[in-house]
């Protein structure tokens, strides 16, 4: 039995989603739709406020602009929960390792530490996201998750609840896996298979909630990985995500003292092999330099 928590400000969209719901969950839930519209309430807010009202043992999080694409996902969720007793919270992607430096969910850009099934976009064309470890079957862990899909145990979720120093719509994500995989195993599970209709929206708003995450609210030891790693691989792995993340934000219309910011919290002075990247990063636009 599972509860589902939605925010909403789109009741056509959530109205779809419970339609899905209903034909392809295949075990007994209890759908609990929070409209948001006109509200100055963030998604943590919301969700701890959803979760409160839960009857069922296992609550999930979600988007409303989601569908599922096979029958009985709800069985596996359960069964997922049932063989681990270690096994606090799941989702659809996530990372095994995370940087001090800011940056979302994902941060080094291989697949030994990106783990990801979901499909995005809409229609024929839509994305496949499909990333795993060679020889690793139904489940992963990680200690980041992508908030678009995200399951836990009720007594999990009451223990850590979302953090709601973050009053916007980024990192709750993050910052919830990031805790909870202090005390319990975090995992991606391929067998729960769903569409995610639109992407991530990277702009300057959330380069500024990147940076207030990591400089003044995030409270797990950062970088964190999962396995054993001698300091020069975790240095190559922060420089890694540093990398992938100014090659990303850099076509991003923001001001140059954001950009500015933006290296300095990375200690970018700290990895002369990324010093011509941070200089195109830093005039992109201001300059037109590509």
């Amino acid at each position: 039995m599972i509860s589902i928590v939605v925010c909403s400000i789109r009741p056509q969209m959530a109205e779809a989603l419970a339609r899905n719901i209903e034909a392809s969950i295949g075990v007994e839930y209890e759908l609990i739709v929070i409209d948001n519209r006109g509200s100055d309430r963030g998604l943590c807010r919301v969700y701890n406020e959803g979760a409160g009202r839960a009857r069922y043992e296992v609550v999930c999080f979600m988007h409303e602009d989601v569908e599922f694409l096979e029958a009985g996902w709800g069985r596996n969720v359960l069964a997922h929960f049932a063989e681990d007793p270690q096994l606090g919270v799941i989702g659809v992607a996530g990372a095994r390792f995370k940087s001090r430096a800011p940056s979302g969910w994902m941060t080094s850009g291989r697949e030994r530490y990106n783990c990801s099934h979901l499909h995005q976009g809409s229609g024929p064309d839509d994305e496949l996201l499909h990333s795993r470890r060679a020889g690793d079957e139904r489940r992963i862990r990680v200690c980041t998750l992508d908030g678009v899909w995200i399951c836990a145990r009720r007594a999990v979720w009451e223990a850590l609840r979302f953090n709601e120093q973050l009053r916007n719509f980024h990192f709750y994500d993050v910052d919830f896996a990031l805790r909870a995989s202090q005390e319990h195993a975090v995992a991606v599970v391929y067998d729960v298979e769903l569409r995610h209709f639109s992407g991530g929206h990277f702009d300057g708003r959330w380069m500024e909630e990147a940076l207030a995450y990591h400089q003044r609210i995030v409270s797990v030891p950062l970088p964190m990985a999962l396995d054993d790693l001698d300091e020069a691989v975790l240095r190559r792995l922060e420089r890694r995500g540093i990398h992938s993340w100014l090659k990303f934000l850099r076509k991003a219309k923001v001001p140059l003292a954001l950009r500015w910011r933006w290296l300095r919290a990375c200690r970018v002075q700290s990895y002369p092999g990324l010093w011509w990247l941070a200089l195109k990063f830093l005039f992109y636009y201001p300059l037109k330099f590509r």
